[in-house]
């Protein structure tokens, strides 16, 4: 079974529905012993990191999804979802689940050299390390910034600023870009973490696994 953690983000359902669409079974989990059968997990979320937090420290369910994602179970977060497997965030100044080191931190000022168009919303290239690219549904105002480097599965650029799209840790995967909007590539992601194509360590981080 795929738990599909349900802390009230607006994004849930849709997740849901794509799962159903590449034929995995998953079901909305609310409480933190609804989450000991689970074989994977998806983190998903739209909306603040703060009140993210907020809702899944009420529901019980945060130390439980940081423990069983440590545990090794298979681990998906989508765009806030993402964000929240790390460190913490400039967003509230909440913390995350240390599932991952780092933080998402805030696009850089215009002048800065940041993008103009805060948040970034639309389609948008995912660029792989190895060459290959798809394109993504992206909804963000913050962006991933992992400690270590090699985590960096696929980057995406907006207004020439560039910033982590995929992390892939161990069976951990964080998508900046929602997989349930994006298409025939998105449906293949959830088909390929839904039947363990990526659950081994560093799988080859392109779309040619996913398509």
């Amino acid at each position: 079974m795929i738990a599909v953690v349900d802390f009230g983000a607006g994004n849930t359902r849709s997740v849901l529905r794509a799962m159903a669409a590449v034929g995995a079974e998953a079901t909305l989990v609310r409480a933190p012993a609804e989450l000991a059968h689970a074989k994977r997990i998806v983190l998903p979320g739209v909306g603040a990191a703060g009140s993210a937090v907020a809702a899944l420290r009420a529901a019980g369910l945060w130390d439980e999804v940081r423990a069983r994602a440590l545990d090794g179970v298979p681990f998906l977060g989508v765009c806030l979802g993402a964000q929240l497997m790390l460190d913490g965030s400039d967003e509230n100044d909440a913390p995350g689940l240390g599932l991952l080191a780092g933080r998402a931190r805030a696009f850089p000022r215009q002048d800065a050299g940041g993008p103009r168009i805060v948040p970034h919303v639309g389609w948008n290239t995912v660029d792989f390390i190895d060459g290959n690219r798809a394109d993504a549904y992206f909804v963000h105002g913050y962006w991933l910034d992992p400690d270590d480097p090699d985590v960096i599965a696929a980057t995406s650029e907006v207004d020439g600023f560039r910033f982590p799209s995929v992390l892939r840790s161990g069976t951990m995967t964080a998508t900046q870009f929602h997989p349930e909007k994006s298409g025939a590539f998105g449906r293949a992601l959830l088909a390929a973490f839904a039947d363990g194509r990526l659950d081994q360590p560093r799988p080859v981080a392109s779309a040619r696994a996913w398509i």
